[in-house]
């Protein structure tokens, strides 16, 4: 039997849902819902649906705006000054703050508080009147449902009228870029010349589709994405509020999915509640977002750097098998093998990621080189793109996997071009730029399966391999022609740095220094860069020709010549007719050729 209540108290709850159902058609103009039976309020009042964290939580001062300091502070200067301007453009990514700033800025120009420092004070009439959204002098208009110039040219009729009850009527025209050219124009002259009682805030979030003659006549105000200390600082703050139990796993990953959008990691966490409930936990947030969990993602990745596809296809397999959507994985590879990309370049500062994820990109970074992330960040974003057709939910992961892990096939080595035959045949050998004239097209370079060592017991140092042969007293010329050997005992102590010695060739020798010259200026700091790379091969040129060697490091002057020649008007001319720069000749050279 249901437990029965008083009379009084039925009465109460009565009259609550008949207050609640007159403030209701006051605010939708209802009024039928004033002659409905009084059982029916109790229908109306519990059928009210649960508002939305995003919007409960909603920025309603100044204060309360995160992550956007630099337009917070402006804005109340301009109060304070009160140097408020007639139009501004509020751009940047969706969930920065764009459209809730605007309305505190609406509320700011238009609060009754005396100290414009306590502007908007979300007390007085004014201020109360917007939060319920009922003030007629803040009109929102959605530029993407009205996009046409009569709906313009209304907005200019009226624009004329004073405020009913505000000191400005504030007009927050979002997703402005989506009007009409023939809009954009009707608004030009009214947003340039408003009447004073009149201030214009467009919001966008492709401001390069908003006309030039638009955006001169406005404030503009770019608003950035929220860094994920910031997110995570909103979410916890949220959390608390509501009572959640988040684990700081959990919290960074819902911060990280956000992308820089409060209003993105709001809602994941609204969402996340209404799955979990009030404890939310690491394994209920990756089931949710279909994301396999951290230590799969650095699985495949160190598989891609140690080129190892079994293990990368195992690890690939359990992470769809943990339930992670396919797509989510090559997004996660992708931002990841993104990370060690940045530090293989020695740009990892611009990562907004922790210090023990930091040291692993690092780790792996000195594992691979800087062609073989941005191969396999490539393929896996194509990836992303081909599950969506694809019959099979896993087979475009594992194509990019292999791809992505196998190496190319070494060139074949080409003949040596005739001119550079009969003279300095050398330096010629050593330019990359420099390649034998073939009729056949050029194919696109195939890759070799690259297996690891098979598990034998170890054997002596001198019986594993033979050493390269490297012949002849210290020289230049026996620097140059022993070269390639030189480069295959390198790879042996520092495989991540001797591929850049390929593209590079040695300039000069004298007191006890080699200057190497590199044909790219990455190359060049790269391996400048590197604190063991110098001192490793100066040892192993040591060990060669038995003297002290120091290694120098330079930019080679052929780059530039090459440059130089390929804007000369006649070698131009050429290049267009299909002929190709394949070797320059030194003035030594042609002379030597001229006496011979």
């Amino acid at each position: 039997m249901p437990k029965r209540i008083s009379r009084r108290a039925y009465r109460a709850a009565h009259r609550k849902a008949r207050l609640f159902a007159r403030a209701l058609a006051l605010n939708f103009n209802l009024n039928i819902l004033i002659r409905l039976p009084i059982r029916l309020y109790s229908v109306i009042l519990f059928a009210v649906p649960a508002q939305a964290l995003y919007q409960k939580y909603r920025p309603q001062s100044f204060d309360d705006v995160q992550g956007q300091d630099h337009i917070i502070h402006t804005l109340r200067n301009a109060l304070v000054l009160n140097r408020v301007t007639h139009a501004y453009l509020f751009t940047g990514t969706r969930g920065t703050g764009k459209t809730s700033t605007a309305r505190i800025l609406a509320k700011a120009v238009n609060c009754l508080d005396p100290d414009p420092l306590k502007r908007p004070c979300n007390a007085c009439a004014i201020c109360q009147a917007i939060n319920q959204e009922r003030l007629l002098d803040l009109v929102e208009i959605d530029a993407a449902s009205n996009t046409g110039v009569d709906n313009i040219r209304d907005l200019r009729d009226k624009i004329d009228f004073r405020p009913n009850e505000a000191r400005y009527k504030v007009y927050i025209i979002d997703e402005v870029h989506m009007l009409s050219s023939s809009a954009f124009n009707a608004l030009l002259k009214t947003l340039e010349e408003p009447p004073p009682h009149v201030i214009f805030i467009l919001a966008t979030t492709e401001v390069n589709r908003v006309p030039a003659t638009i955006t001169s006549r406005c404030q503009r105000f770019d608003f950035k994405r929220a860094s994920l200390a910031e997110l995570m600082q909103q979410l916890d703050y949220i959390a608390k509020k509501e009572d959640m139990t988040l684990e700081p796993a959990a919290l960074e990953l819902v911060a990280r999915q956000a992308n820089g959008s409060f209003r993105d990691g709001t809602s994941l966490l609204d969402q996340l509640t209404a799955y979990s409930g009030d404890t939310i936990t690491l394994q209920h947030t990756q089931i949710l977002l279909g994301a396999a969990s951290h230590e799969l993602i650095y699985e495949i990745c160190a598989a891609l750097a140690a080129r190892e596809i079994g293990r990368g296809i195992e690890a690939l397999g359990a992470a769809v098998d943990a339930g992670a959507d396919p797509r989510q994985i090559a997004r996660d590879v992708v931002e990841y093998m993104r990370g060690v990309l940045m530090c293989a370049v020695k740009s990892d500062t611009t990562l907004n990621i922790a210090e023990e994820a930091r040291a692993q990109m690092r780790a792996l970074a000195a594992q691979t080189d800087a062609e073989q992330c941005s191969r396999a960040i490539r393929l896996f974003s194509q990836a992303v793109l081909d599950l969506r057709h694809s019959a099979s939910p896993t087979l475009p992961l594992e194509m990019a996997l292999v791809e992505a892990t196998l190496a190319p096939a070494p060139a074949a080595p080409t003949a040596p071009v005739a001119s550079s035959a009969r003279g300095g045949g050398d330096s010629a050998a050593a330019n990359p730029f420099a390649s034998a004239a073939t009729s056949k097209p050029q194919t696109a370079p195939t890759f070799q399966r690259v297996h690891a060592p098979p598990k034998a017991p170890q054997r002596p140092k001198a019986a594993q391999a033979d050493a390269p042969e490297i012949s002849g007293a210290l020289s230049l010329a026996a620097v140059k022609k022993n070269w390639d050997n030189l480069i295959r005992v390198f790879q042996k102590t520092n495989k991540a740095m001797a591929p850049f010695l390929k593209d590079a060739e040695p300039l000069s020798l004298q007191d006890e220094t080699l200057v190497i010259g590199f044909f790219y200026d990455i190359h060049q700091s790269r391996f400048d860069n590197d604190k063991n790379a110098k001192i490793q091969f100066g040892r192993i040129l040591q060990d060669a020709f038995g003297a002290p060697m120091h290694v120098k490091c330079i930019v080679s002057p052929k780059r530039e010549k090459m440059r130089a020649a390929q804007n000369d008007p006649l070698v131009r001319t050429g290049m267009n007719l299909g002929g190709k720069v394949v070797n320059i000749i030194e003035d030594d050279e042609s002379s030597e050729e001229a006496d011979a």
